[in-house]
């Protein structure tokens, strides 16, 4: 029995009742993780059980009778609460090789979104039903920092963080139960992307020269926007003789080469020339961390009245070259997708000529 990952995706492999080899996916990403590291500790110990074995830490037969003060510490591993389950989760995380950033990120939401709500409950008492439901219609019926109401999406990724933590008690034996285990997902509205790319001339005509570039390298190269990709890209990473650029994914661990344009290649090494930090893009010679802030000032200034992100410049990178006829196996490969299947349920509404010219593609009958 086992941990492991195959493309991607967190796997387990275990025994069944007939002795025979059994592999069974969780997908990817962390809350995947701590699902499998949970399913195979629960093998683990089924297993440990069926073969009559009993943990060390418990005493069949004690010597002295054990007093009621020494039951509480005894006890102690599964009377943990929920914030310092959490503070060992993102520990977990920190050594695991997530980035700062994201364990800030995670770490401030934890702080200031649940902690006030279930910082201070005994993980092991708590159930979906007295518990976590009354939690999730807390932020249901709550506005965000905004003023607006939350969509499902943030409140289905808020329990996707309370669930990956609870998964991690489990596999590392400091809980006995998952309390968001009878959780179903609502469905997500769909986001609309409304960027065109007449409004990212119009966006970048306002921006600061480093959000411009910023821009123009996201949108020609497809990267994600942020630190993970675009604020990491390096220029030892840009082949200037092939024309290519060498993308590191930290979300799926994997190098995906994209092509550049002769165009961006040559302010590319105009840029290069000039550059002190060795980062592709970068601000008064040092490395940007967030643009966040500065590309929203561009779109305020270019009085774009709809909400748009950096990461709609990736969706219109894709989007513009599908429409176009792109072939949908090499558009995956350049987004970084592990599965053409992910590509295809992000994507496939841009295809509409494409089930015309597939359907004009059959024979007539009469």
């Amino acid at each position: 029995m086992g941990v492991y990952q195959r493309d991607g995706r967190w796997m387990v492999y275990y025994t069944d009742v007939n002795g025979a080899r059994r592999d069974k996916s969780f997908g990817r990403g962390d809350n995947a993780y701590a699902e499998a590291l949970a399913f195979d500790q629960e093998k683990k110990s089924a297993s440990k059980q069926s073969r009559g074995e009993v943990s060390s830490s418990v005493s069949i037969e004690s010597e002295q009778p054990v007093k009621s003060e020494e039951v509480l510490v005894n006890t102690s591993p599964f009377e943990i609460i929920f914030k310092d389950l959490a503070d060992k989760y993102i520990e977990h995380l920190e050594v695991s090789g997530r980035t700062e950033t994201n364990t800030k990120k995670l770490k401030k939401m934890i702080e200031n979104q649940f902690n006030p709500l279930i910082g201070d409950k005994v993980v092991n008492e708590m159930t979906y039903v007295d518990d976590m439901v009354p939690f999730i219609k807390i932020f249901q019926n709550t506005p965000g920092k905004s003023g607006k109401p939350r969509s499902q999406l943030t409140v289905n990724r808020y329990g996707d963080y309370v669930n990956a933590i609870f998964n991690f008690g489990v596999a590392m034996g400091l809980t006995k139960v998952n309390p968001m285990r009878g959780r179903r997902k609502s469905k997500e509205k769909p986001r609309e992307i409304q960027l065109t790319v007449e409004d990212i001339k119009r966006i970048m005509e306002c921006a600061e020269s480093h959000i411009r570039w910023a821009m123009e390298v996201c949108f020609n190269l497809g990267t994600r926007p942020g630190e993970s990709e675009l604020l990491a890209l390096k220029w030892e990473h840009i082949d200037f003789e092939k024309s290519v650029a060498r993308i590191y994914a930290s979300k799926t661990k994997t190098y995906r080469i994209v092509p550049i344009s002769a165009k961006l290649l040559e302010k590319m090494r105009s840029r290069m020339a000039e550059s002190t930090s060795g980062y592709v893009v970068d601000y008064r010679g040092e490395r940007i961390g967030m643009i966040r802030k500065g590309f929203r000032g561009a779109c305020q200034r270019a009085k774009i009245n709809y909400p748009v992100r950096m990461y709609d410049l990736r969706h219109l990178f894709a989007t513009t070259m599908l429409s176009k006829g792109a072939d949908l196996a090499a558009v995956s490969k350049l987004l970084g997708h592990s599965m053409i299947s992910t590509t295809t349920s992000h994507y496939y509404h841009c295809l509409e000529s494409e089930k015309e010219r597939a359907v004009s593609l059959l024979p007539e009958l009469v």
